[in-house]
Order: C-alpha cells, then sequence, then structure tokens
C-alpha cells in the first residue's frame, strides 16, 4: 500500500525542496513512492531531471530531516545503492536530498 503524506515523517520538509516541478503530481514530497513507481515504469533520472534547480536555502533541510522511515524495509527491496557506508539506504527522501543540487546537475546515486 502507497505511503501517504500523513505517513511520511519528512513529507513537509520534503515539499520544500522537492525537484518535481508538477503540482499534480501524486507522489510530490513522497520521495520513497515517487522513485519505486519510476523504477518500476523503466525510467532512469526520477524527478531530478536536468537544469531543474534547487533553492540554495533548503540546503539545510537535510539536518533536519529524520531517518525514521515507515517504509525504509520496502524501499530497501528496490535500493540500487551499493556503498557499503551509505547511511541513507532505504530512505529515499534523504538520498534526495543529499543529491540535488543548487545548480540542478546532481542525481540519486541510485538512480545513476
Amino acid at each position: 500500500m502507497p505511503i501517504t503524506p500523513d505517513q511520511c515523517v519528512n513529507y513537509e520538509i520534503n515539499l520544500l525542496m522537492c525537484p518535481c516541478t508538477s503540482d499534480s503530481c501524486t507522489f510530490r514530497g513522497i520521495c520513497c513512492e515517487c522513485i519505486r513507481a519510476s523504477v518500476a515504469a523503466g525510467e532512469k533520472t526520477v524527478c531530478m531531471t536536468d537544469g531543474v534547480k534547487r533553492d540554495p536555502e533548503t540546503m539545510s533541510l537535510k539536518d533536519q530531516a529524520s531517518s525514521d522511515c515507515v517504509s525504509k524495509a520496502l524501499n530497501l527491496q528496490t535500493c540500487a545503492c551499493k556503498s557499503d557506508s551509505c547511511d541513507r539506504q532505504g530512505i529515499c527522501c534523504n538520498c534526495v536530498r543529499a543529491h540535488f543540487t543548487v545548480d540542478g546537475t546532481g542525481r540519486v546515486a541510485c538512480m545513476r
């Protein structure tokens, strides 16, 4: 069953820096659902399309985010990150926050 905004502990923070440009997107602000849907559709770049720039004021949001993700176990089933030292595995929104750059050139590591 998909995660809803009220179940996502980082939803409000995610909305502040979501790289999705569609306000009508069902998954806007729910990174794990967005990534799972994109992977299922065979996409490689998810919402991190070239040219989407991040507001520099959102760069500090990573320090406010929680790692208590209700769908971590499910996310780990599709997480392609192979880094043994990555503490973001299975916590998609933290990965997006870490890789989404101000100039729009960054990519979520698992989608490279």
